[in-house]
């Protein structure tokens, strides 16, 4: 069950297969629906180079076991962008119970 706060985001995943010795990405295709909460954030980066970067994006967040497995690099449908889920996820921690999940996925890179 969703509850009613929870917005639902579609992750898609590419399958990567071996053409002449080469691993090639497919085209993105549907893992699953999962209801979580959507939070806005922005993120400042500073390069190798000294370059500032604003990355943009949302914190994705789910009380409870994550009921599809979303990793690194799979692409989320959040209210109509499609972004990236940069990192693996993070879990919520009471004691040894796992209480909740929490995901990043950025849009786009902007220079400041």
């Amino acid at each position: 069950m969703i509850p009613s706060d929870y917005e639902t985001v579609t992750v898609r995943r590419s399958n990567v297969a071996m053409v002449d010795g080469r691993r090639v990405a497919g085209e993105p295709e549907p893992v699953g629906q999962i209801g979580v909460l959507v939070a806005p954030v922005m993120r400042e980066q500073v390069t190798q180079t000294g370059r500032a970067t604003l990355r943009s994006g949302v914190d994705l967040y789910r009380r409870g076991h994550a009921v599809l497995d979303m990793r690194e690099g799979d692409l989320v449908d959040v209210r109509g962008e499609t972004m990236v889920v940069t990192g693996s996820p993070m879990q919520w921690r009471r004691g040894d119970r796992v209480i909740g999940w929490q995901w990043h996925c950025e849009r786009k890179e902007d220079t400041i």
